[in-house]
């Protein structure tokens, strides 16, 4: 992390600081999140250590702040706090950056499928290798001649909830994912908020005029909410959560789907952009983490049918 990154001087706080122990340290900051566009969050360590962990393209990092130390965290940065001491209290701040409006996707999350190790693979057995040389915190963007979904899915239960796959494109038989090892296992919330990304990071190629990142787009994002729609909000509002939350996700959904069709317009573009840049924040820091606490145990289960989902299904089921 580093410490010398801060925003812009027409930064705000937004509403005051609060202040948190161990004893009431909300469970979102203890599980994967980002401050979404012109967010920026601010921890201020007021007394005691804790251990935070950062998410980037090199996978986990850990570092420890003690009494007095305070860091910026910048818009599109994954974070969590990994351990608080039993007497530390810490302050975080929640700043707007009018000079970093959602005029694009996070530069962090735009980068994602840029970044990633791209393989071609023709069998089974190559596509074993990969993963089995895959280090915790990588990904690979796997490129098949053939559909390898059935061996990704048999990966995945062998590997503790270590590895997890995004399906981008089925076409002629061949197949298109990125695939990711982690060093610990992966959760639903957590493997949401990797959708976003790998969403986010296809429309930033498909801004750019890339017809194949275009195609990506369209998929992922389809994938995601039928993985919503019809696998999550059914049994979050079967355990009593929030009828009025989901049709407004929904009704968002709704939205997204018809300024896709017209990313060429410069209105809807932007109309796109700061909808979905809301939308994917809404659902991170308020939604998932009820549904997380409604469902409990029961998300192992869904994060199963979610790792079953490929996209030749939804292309199939969409068209």
């Amino acid at each position: 992390m580093n410490p010398v990154l801060e925003p812009s001087p027409q930064r705000r706080q937004l509403g005051r600081s609060r202040s948190y122990t161990c004893d009431d340290v909300p469970p979102r900051l203890l599980n994967w999140h980002a401050p979404r566009a012109n967010r920026w969050e601010r921890l201020c360590v007021e007394s005691g250590e804790l251990a935070v962990e950062w998410l980037d393209a090199d996978g986990v990092r850990t570092e420890v702040l003690a009494n007095g130390m305070t860091r910026w965290v910048a818009p599109g940065t994954r974070w969590r706090i990994d351990r608080i001491e039993a007497h530390a209290r810490f302050a975080l701040e929640v700043h707007a950056d009018d000079a970093t409006a959602a005029a694009a996707p996070l530069p962090l999350r735009a980068a994602l499928l840029d970044e990633a190790h791209c393989v071609t693979i023709d069998t089974a057995a190559e596509l074993a290798q990969l993963l089995d040389e895959l280090s915790a915190g990588a990904r690979a963007l796997v490129r098949a001649s053939f559909d390898f979904s059935a061996a990704m899915r048999e990966a995945i239960a062998r590997s503790t909830g270590r590895l997890c796959w995004h399906p981008l494109a089925a076409d002629g038989g061949g197949l298109t994912a990125l695939v990711a090892r982690a060093g610990q296992p992966i959760d639903l919330l957590e493997y949401l908020g990797r959708d976003h990304a790998v969403i986010e990071s296809a429309l930033a190629g498909a801004l750019r005029g890339d017809a194949e990142r275009m195609q990506w787009l369209r998929n992922s994002l389809a994938r995601h909410l039928v993985i919503e729609e019809e696998m999550l909000f059914p049994a979050y509002l079967a355990a009593a959560g929030n009828p009025g939350w989901v049709r407004g996700l929904c009704n968002e959904h709704q939205h997204l789907k018809r300024h896709l069709d017209h990313l060429d317009d410069p209105a809807s573009q932007r109309r796109f952009l700061l909808l979905l840049d809301g939308h994917d924040e809404k659902e991170e820091q308020i939604v998932y983490p009820d549904i997380v606490l409604r469902l409990g145990n029961g998300l192992v289960g869904l994060y199963r049918q979610v790792m079953d989902l490929g996209v030749g299904e939804v292309v199939a089921k969409t068209a």
